[in-house]
C-alpha cells in the first residue's frame, strides 16, 4: 500500500523573490519621490503667487515699506538705485473678477533733495492679489535716484476705503525662472506618479506570480 507526499521543490529550485521585491520597492520609491517633489513644486507655487502685500485680515502685509490712504501722504525710508513697486489696494467689490484696481494719476515722491519722482514706471511684475475682501493690484513702479527718507503723496483712486502700499518691485527674471520651475516640477510630479504606479503594480503582480510558483507542489 503506497501512500502519497507532497513534493517539494528544493530551495535552491525555487524561484527567487529578489527581482519582484526589487522592482516593487522601486515603485514605492518613485511615488515617494512624487510626492517629495510634489511639495516642493506646492511651495514654489504659493511663493511664486504670493506677494507679501496684503495680511490675512487684510491689512499691510510684511513686504510693505509704506502705506497710505488714497488720497493720502505718508514718509518712507528708501536706498539709492533700488526699484520699488506702487499697489493700489481696494474692496473687493469695487472691480470685476477679471480686472486690476486702476489709477488715473501717478502717486508722486519728493526725494531728500527735493526732486520729485512719479511711479509710472511698469512694474517687473503685473501682480494681484485677493484676501479675503480686498484686491491689491501693481499701479506703477520706480528707481529710487537717493538714498534718504522721501515724502509720498497718493492720488485719488476714486474708490472709497482704497489705499496704497508701496514695497521692493519683484524682478521678472528670477520669477519668469520660478514659472518654468513650477511648470517643470508639475510634469516631474505627473512622471514619477505614473512611473511609480507602472512599476509598482508591475512588481507586485510578479511577486504573486513568483510566491505561487514557490510553493511546494502535493502529489
Amino acid at each position: 500500500m503506497s501512500t502519497s507526499r507532497p513534493s517539494s521543490v528544493p530551495a535552491s529550485a525555487r524561484p527567487s523573490l529578489v527581482g519582484p521585491v526589487a522592482l516593487t520597492v522601486t515603485g514605492v520609491l518613485l511615488l515617494l519621490g512624487a510626492l517629495v517633489l510634489a511639495v516642493v513644486t506646492a511651495g514654489g507655487f504659493v511663493g511664486l503667487v504670493r506677494s507679501d502685500v496684503l495680511a490675512g485680515d487684510g491689512q499691510p502685509g510684511a513686504a510693505v515699506l509704506a502705506s497710505a490712504g488714497a488720497p493720502g501722504v505718508t514718509s518712507v525710508d528708501l536706498v539709492a538705485g533700488e526699484r520699488y513697486a506702487v499697489y493700489l489696494v481696494v474692496p473687493r467689490d469695487a472691480v470685476g473678477e477679471d480686472e486690476r484696481p486702476r489709477l488715473d494719476e501717478a502717486v508722486l515722491l519728493r526725494a531728500p533733495s527735493g526732486d520729485v519722482v512719479a511711479a509710472d514706471r511698469s512694474p517687473g511684475v503685473n501682480a494681484t492679489s485677493r484676501v479675503r475682501g480686498w484686491v491689491a493690484g501693481t499701479v506703477g513702479a520706480f528707481t529710487a535716484p537717493e538714498t534718504g527718507t522721501y515724502e509720498v503723496a497718493v492720488p485719488s483712486a476714486g474708490v472709497p476705503d482704497a489705499w496704497v502700499a508701496l514695497a521692493a518691485d519683484r524682478p521678472f527674471g528670477p520669477f519668469f525662472g520660478a514659472v518654468w520651475g513650477t511648470v517643470l516640477g508639475v510634469f516631474g510630479v505627473l512622471g514619477l506618479t505614473a512611473a511609480g504606479f507602472g512599476v509598482g503594480i508591475g512588481g507586485a503582480v510578479w511577486w504573486v506570480l513568483r510566491a505561487r510558483a514557490r510553493r511546494p507542489v502535493r502529489g
